[in-house]
């Protein structure tokens, strides 16, 4: 796969260290990872045979429970197929992903924290064209990101910290509880990535109203690791100045090189032929051998039909 630029850094021992977690070892990762891959053989339905880093990533976002990551992988298809609007015009190269891009940063911290976490930022960019922003298309700029990280990354656990600096009342009255329900429901039903924290900084009063909404959503545990700021003096002290961005008093990179230098253009450049393939992968449900699994089932309802869910 593509990887002309760094996106982001692993370090050397993070494979070693994740499967200790779950009592196993690099080879036995390894062995998992074929047979996964060789399962996806026998599943006539699916497009295509995912490359190794992709399933090593569903292996350990599942905790390396082989059943759960067929079902994730299984997921990471049907999705596009159940619910095609999330999928209309996400490819990177369309206009409105790329108008999108220049009013809204979506990065990647470089550096995991010490317990071999991802940490996101969100941030308003331009504010003149902000409120005319389809929040839908903000989330396919993240789907489009974790495709770059499947590749690259590890993914053990997320922490996301929105910085609501320019956002206005009438943009964030968008996050309805539809949207947040599609939001939450996908992070976690086709990408299983374990929310570790979440940061809301520069916090405004209407925060509280998006607030009610997802307590209803999510569970307490998950609705505990929300934290609310007035400003951004919070993250010095969660995360190590040297994995902050300049933004924010540290010696990280600026957001904004991070997202125009790093990710625009170069890095999704990079994946297009991927993301071109994406548009074109659907799966073939005459050739299903099974119903979805249950926990599938309530993401689609089968049919496609979002349900509430219980999100841990």
């Amino acid at each position: 796969m593509p990887k002309d630029t760094e996106l982001v850094y692993v370090q050397s021992d993070a494979v070693n260290t994740i499967v200790k977690v779950f009592n196993k070892t690099e080879e036995s990762l390894a062995e998992d990872v074929l047979n996964l891959k060789n399962w996806m053989k026998c599943q006539h339905h699916l497009p295509e045979i995912l490359d190794d880093k992709s399933v090593q990533n569903f292996l350990i976002l599942n905790k390396y429970n082989i059943e759960k990551a067929k079902a994730k992988i299984d997921m990471y298809y049907t999705f596009r197929s159940q619910v095609p609007d999330l999928v209309k015009n996400i490819n990177p190269r369309c206009s409105v992903m790329k108008e999108v891009a220049t009013l809204v940063y979506i990065v990647l911290l470089p550096k995991m924290t010490k317990d071999m976490y991802r940490v996101f930022v969100a941030k308003c960019r331009t504010k003149d064209k902000l409120d005319q922003i389809d929040v839908y298309d903000v989330l396919k700029m993240a789907v489009n990101l974790q495709e770059i990280r499947l590749k690259e990354d590890i993914m053990f656990g997320d922490v996301i910290i929105f910085d609501l600096e320019g956002t206005s009342v009438r943009f964030l009255s968008k996050l309805t509880p539809t949207f947040l329900m599609t939001f939450i429901t996908l992070y976690k039903k086709v990408y299983s990535l374990p929310l570790k924290g979440v940061y809301l900084i520069n916090s405004v009063p209407y925060v509280e109203t998006i607030l009610t909404i997802v307590k209803a959503l999510v569970t307490p545990k998950l609705f505990g690791r929300i934290h609310v700021c007035k400003d951004a003096n919070i993250l010095k002290e969660h995360f190590p100045l040297e994995m902050l961005p300049k933004d924010y008093g540290g010696t990280e990179k600026s957001i904004e090189e991070l997202h125009v230098v790093e990710l625009y253009p170069l890095k999704y450049q990079e994946y297009q032929d991927r993301f071109d393939l994406l548009d074109k992968l659907r799966v073939n449900e005459s050739l299903r051998p099974a119903r979805l699994a249950d926990e599938n089932d309530e993401f689609l309802g089968y049919h496609g039909n979002f349900k509430k869910l219980e999100i841990d």
